[in-house]
């Protein structure tokens, strides 16, 4: 019988060769005995094959043929080079530190010299130093002779049948409600009960759509004719076949799966359907092959995670899994290959997301790879009413770990009906429970771009509906992605600026999200050489609020003096109990202005600029005057009259909604504003974008 061997990793910073890797010198005799190179159980299975056979096996390398100290570092170098920027931004942020050992290319001579034995190489890793490769049992046996070969190890093994497990049901859970309570941003249409199930509404609301993040989704071919992703195509940053590659066939017509599952996380047709992460960012990696099932598909899938990982994605939504060449002993988080990649690109700071399967009620019930890595974020479904669906995979781990992680709508999933252009449907399975709960996923990080992994894991299983209680059917429950968002404060300033006026200086701010925020403190000192000191407290209109539109806030200062120079601090303030994500924002001015005769107007700048829901437009008056304040596209034709009335002295601020005189949502463009007050005409330009 097969058996999957343990595998060794060498992860020496400084590995140390000699220049020429190939020369059997570099290794000391004896140092790794051919006999120890293969396992006894595929060494017994590898001298009982006939000639002919073929026998795929993982091939572990000794080191990456790079020599020792800045020979080392300059590899590093040129590896990291290799990235892009936001993979490096990613790494430095939620990985384990910028480019290293893994990064580097696997050294070609070495595969050079192992195709030159005969065998068939079929992928190379560069993060487990490993080729894939296929051949006659003798061939692959002659492998272990080669002094830079560390390690040889069977992929599939003979499966044995699993025992029959009795089929459980679930214990009776706590609904979610699936009715609104109150108006939502977009009209989710049939969608709405598998997004509003995880909360998912709740953050579309606040503006949260997975701007900025980048989504992997690896699957079979993806079309992208239907409607609901006419706003998503110019968001797919790289499409690759991975299957092509190897066999020369697409994924196509074989993509039906992979467009159904794209468009349950970022397809966006209000009325229709609305996915979590419609505003987030994708790669599509074709990785599976419909016509079989074999273990050539973990090497794409693992090709496709090097991939994305070079391309900086965040993360990784998996609807596919392995167990037909695996055994319930193997599902560790450990022995199966794609679920220690899984593992080290959560170490690498990538949020993967994984199917747990569709067995449940078989004879095997259990998970399948990669959903049994420990920091995999495995999902488990549930039909509308919350109830574990039948043939949703259970846990544990063969280890004993609970899995599923979270449960998500997996029965009756509204999906697009592949290619119809138009026609939608429903489908069940794990596979359309996983892209709504990596959509949550990227929401969060949306929100929060510091968290790990981890952290995201943890968050989504301590606030799901059944976190106090999780087991081996449900894991910790439905994903409540409000609760998830709610667990620490965030501020984002948009814009901070400083107008000196004749009453003092006028400060103005807009606000992107903001999330259990309070207020915002603002610091003055005398510039450059002053101190700080608080100055005011200006509390948040609501700690949530409806739409992705930017808040406007203001507050002026008074107790300032003509000629001096001023700089201001502005720091948002969370609630005590929540760690705060914000940074503070400073502004410099040169007060200049002070107290005049005669009347003094002054049209300040909108804000927020641009804008898609309202906009305020300020000025400030000396003295009692009629103001006029016209609004005017770029024809010139008038649009909207904000103001036609007499003013006393202050500052105003006219909000402007972006309609017309008759209430008329106008479209996106350019507007002007004109405001004439006591003889005197000022303009100024605003960007509306719906």
């Amino acid at each position: 019988m097969k058996q999957c061997a343990v595998i060794l990793f060498i992860l020496a910073a400084t590995p140390a060769i000699v220049a020429d890797p190939l020369d059997q010198r570099a290794f000391e005799p004896g140092a790794v005995p051919v006999a120890t190179k293969i396992a006894e159980s595929l060494q017994e299975a590898l001298s009982a094959g006939l000639p002919g056979d073929r026998t795929k096996v993982w091939v572990y390398l000794a080191d990456k043929g790079d020599p020792s100290g800045t020979g080392y570092a300059l590899a590093v170098a040129a590896a990291e080079d290799r990235l892009t920027p936001r993979a490096q931004r990613r790494l430095a942020m939620r990985g384990n530190g910028p480019a290293g050992w893994e990064d580097i290319p696997i050294h070609t001579p070495y595969v050079n010299r192992i195709a030159e034995s005969g065998v068939l190489i079929h992928y190379m890793s560069r993060w487990h130093n490993a080729v894939s490769v296929s051949g006659d049992p003798k061939l692959i046996q002659s492998l272990a002779e080669l002094p830079f070969v560390l390690r040889i190890e069977a992929v599939d093994r003979l499966r044995r049948p699993p025992p029959v497990t009795p089929r459980r049901h679930a214990p009776p859970e706590t609904t979610p409600s699936h009715r609104r309570t109150r108006a939502n941003r977009f009209d989710y249409g049939p969608s709405f009960v598998q997004s509003n199930q995880l909360q998912v509404p709740e953050l579309h609301d606040i503006g949260l759509s997975g701007q900025g993040v980048l989504v992997a989704l690896f699957d079979t071919g993806f079309s992208l004719d239907h409607a609901a992703f006419d706003s998503l195509r110019s968001r797919v940053e790289a499409q690759h076949d991975f299957v092509e590659d190897h066999l020369g066939m697409a994924g196509f017509p074989y993509d039906v799966h992979g467009t159904q599952v794209l468009s349950v996380i970022g397809g966006f047709a209000p009325g229709k359907l609305v996915g979590p992460a419609f505003g987030a960012r994708y790669l599509l990696a074709s990785t599976e092959a419909v016509t079989f099932e074999n273990e050539i598909e973990e090497d794409w899938w693992i090709a496709a995670l090097e991939w994305a990982d070079s391309l900086g994605v965040d993360v990784v939504c998996s609807s596919l899994g392995y167990i037909d060449w695996y055994a319930y002993e193997d599902m560790d988080g450990k022995s199966a290959m794609i679920s220690r990649a899984a593992s080290m690109a959560a170490d690498r700071g990538i949020v993967v997301v994984s199917a747990m399967g569709n067995l449940g009620g078989q004879p095997y019930e259990k998970m399948s790879a990669p959903s049994d890595s420990e920091k995999v974020i495995s999902v488990g479904a549930v039909d509308a009413s919350g109830n574990r669906w039948a043939s949703s995979s259970i846990g544990p781990t063969y280890d004993g770990r609970i899995k599923p992680d979270v449960m998500a709508m997996g029965q009756g999933v509204y999906t697009v009906q592949p290619f119809s252009g138009q026609s939608y449907t429903h489908n069940n399975g794990t596979s359309f429970s996983t892209p709504l709960v990596a959509g949550v996923a990227a929401l969060l990080l949306e929100a929060y771009p510091h968290w790990t992994p981890e952290k995201v894991q943890r968050v989504l299983r301590q606030t799901a509906s059944q976190a106090a209680s999780p087991d081996t059917l449900n894991g910790y429950g439905i994903v409540q992605a409000a609760d998830a968002l709610m667990t620490e404060s965030r501020g984002t300033v948009r814009s901070f600026t400083a107008e000196s006026g004749p009453s003092g200086v006028f400060l103005s701010w807009t606000a992107g999200l903001e999330i259990n925020l309070l207020a915002y403190r603002i610091e003055r000192r005398d510039y450059p050489v002053g101190r700080y000191d608080s100055l005011a407290t200006v509390p948040v209109t609501r700690v949530m609020h409806d739409g992705p539109a930017m808040k406007a806030y203001s507050y002026s200062d008074t107790a300032v003096q003509p000629g001096n120079a001023y700089e201001y601090r502005l720091q948002p303030v969370g609630r005590e109990e929540f760690t705060l994500t914000a940074e503070h924002v400073t502004v410099r001015i040169d007060h200049t202005s002070g107290p005049s005769d005669g009347l003094v107007a002054i049209l300040y700048p909108n804000a927020p600029n641009p804008f898609s829901g309202s906009t305020d437009i300020r000025f400030e008056l000396t003295e009692t005057t009629p103001v006029t304040l016209m609004i005017y596209n770029l024809l010139g034709r008038r649009v909207r009259v904000l103001a036609d009335r007499m003013y006393g002295p202050g500052r105003y601020a006219l909000t402007w909604n972006g309609r017309d005189g008759d209430g008329r949502a106008v479209p996106s463009g350019v507007y002007l504003y004109r405001m004439t007050a006591g003889g005197i005409e000022q303009n100024g330009k605003m960007l509306l974008l719906r």
